[in-house]
């Protein structure tokens, strides 16, 4: 299982759970664990298991084992009328949370703010090349097919997991039709 992060502090730990240069999310089996792999010059950063949309919202989430020998798990949380995609810690604590936003994708963390968002768009289906940003410095650039990060700068493993994840399976809410709301008079 790994050492339980119960007792430390999250500020402590985060060097370890961040990469910086070249990363590629690979399939490594069908059915058994991991189904994945985030590797770095030929050593996994994390093993990953199965997942897909559904799982993710509604069932028990994605299974992720670091490197480091901490667990995670990629599920999904409600408020606000919907539900957004978060990894928590092995004591369900957030690490990471994903929202949506006119087109883009936000990816938040305790000590990070991101924003990711496709470099092309298709008239069909998803982006290849993606974007991701802190402000207005391009820190990373993610591709779709094959499944790869450069980063330039380090960026947490939590983000980077979770922008697979927005890139793959994005979010409930986003292929909903938006319907203005009516505002009527007060005055007849």
């Amino acid at each position: 299982m790994g050492p339980t992060d119960a007792h430390l502090d999250p500020r402590h730990v985060g060097r370890q759970h961040e990469m910086v240069g070249h990363a590629r999310l690979r399939r490594v089996g069908w059915w058994s664990y991991p189904v994945h792999e985030l590797t770095q010059n030929g050593e996994p950063l994390a093993r990953l298991g199965r997942g897909g949309w559904f799982t993710i919202n509604f069932g028990r989430g994605q299974t992720i084992a670091l490197a480091s020998g901490y667990d995670w798990k990629v599920t999904s949380r409600s408020g606000g009328g919907t539900f957004y995609p978060v990894i928590v810690d092995s004591v369900g604590r957030p690490v990471t949370i994903g929202g949506v936003s006119n087109g883009t994708y936000g990816i938040n963390g305790r000590d990070y703010s991101y924003v990711l968002y496709p470099k092309d768009k298709h008239r069909v289906g998803k982006a290849d090349h993606w974007v991701l940003r802190h402000h207005e410095q391009v820190i990373a650039e993610l591709t779709r097919y094959p499944a790869s990060i450069d980063a330039a700068v380090p960026v947490h493993l939590g983000a980077v997991i979770m922008a697979f994840v927005l890139i793959r399976h994005g979010l409930p809410d986003e292929s909903m039709p938006r319907i203005p709301a009516l505002r009527w008079s007060q005055h007849r």
